[in-house]
């Protein structure tokens, strides 16, 4: 059995600032599962065991992504780059 892998929301953000084509989140559920798998997690600078949901769910409070219809947007002014 493999452990579960923690990625950084950083890896979400990057992703959906450098897609051609914008994700939704269906698109990025099946991107997330198929790259990654079903049991990834995430964290951030202040939160740890995060599942793909609760993750975008901070991320849309932080105002780090946005939703213009169903498509996902990133808000590169409120990105820290550390």
């Amino acid at each position: 059995m493999h452990a579960t892998e923690s990625r950084h929301g950083h890896d979400i953000l990057n992703l959906i600032a450098d897609a051609s084509t914008p994700f939704t989140i269906k698109t990025l559920h099946t991107y997330v599962e198929q790259h990654w798998g079903t049991n990834v997690r995430f964290h951030t600078c202040k939160l740890n065991d995060l599942s793909l949901d609760a993750l975008v769910t901070f991320l849309l409070s932080r105002n780090k992504i946005t939703v213009d219809g169903d498509n996902l947007h990133t808000n590169q002014d409120k990105i820290c780059h550390h």
